[in-house]
């Protein structure tokens, strides 16, 4: 299977799908450390607590509006192929509301430490499942293309550009629950603030560990 001109093989599907799963029990954890969500989910938890929703509902319906951001930087240099990122909302969404709904069922005592092991978990999570998805160059998730789109038109890298948009997203879900929720940290709390910056720094030392290890680099950043 092909789309424009690439070959869609199963091993790329197979990668990219797997890569999602991996960052929806990220997420899930995040959520259930109480520390904070992590930042690529912290709007879509603030806008879950305010609708009412479930959260795999408003990660698809803040993803699809990221697409519509890509647009507006790439403009001439979006490609057509990241119009998939749509379908990557459903996949992702899902997996999302899956995975809440088998941590809810892991034994978690509320403790300092179960937390903080919960927080360290989720960061490593995101990292590894981004990893692992975006080098299949299928499409990103709306997060990721957004950072890939910034890092396109600007030349920077792709992790530091992460580590400032999780940064602005985190300000955006803050916002949101000190205006419409009962507590303004409801979203947003330590651990948010420790997973904005470590999740790009992890992705970076997983990325310097494949090439430590291999010889090659990896490349998460396509036009």
């Amino acid at each position: 299977m092909q789309f424009n001109g690439e070959e869609l093989t199963f091993k790329r599907i197979f990668t990219f799908v797997f890569g999602l799963f991996v960052m929806s029990f990220g997420v899930s954890f995040s959520i259930a450390s109480t520390l904070g969500t992590t930042p690529i989910s912290s709007m879509a938890y603030a806008l879950a607590l305010v609708t009412n929703l479930s959260v795999g509902t408003t990660t698809f319906l803040f993803n699809a509006a990221l697409i519509a951001i890509q647009f507006l930087i790439l403009r001439s240099q979006f490609n057509k192929k990241r119009l998939l990122q749509l379908i990557n909302c459903v996949v992702f969404s899902y997996f999302i509301d899956m995975a809440m709904y088998f941590v809810s069922y892991i034994p978690f005592d509320g403790s300092a430490l179960m937390c903080f092991a919960y927080l360290v978990l989720s960061i490593f999570l995101i990292a590894l499942g981004i990893f692992i998805y975006l080098p299949s160059n299928i499409a990103p998730l709306p997060g990721e293309g957004c950072v890939e789109a910034i890092a396109i038109v600007t030349g920077w890298r792709f992790s530091s550009v992460k580590i400032g948009f999780d940064a602005t997203v985190v300000a955006l879900a803050l916002i949101i629950c000190w205006l419409w929720y009962t507590n303004v940290f409801g979203a947003v709390y330590i651990g948010t603030v420790i997973s904005a910056f470590f999740v790009g720094y992890t992705l970076r030392q997983l990325s310097n560990l494949y090439g430590h290890i291999t010889g090659r680099e990896i490349n998460v950043v396509h036009k």
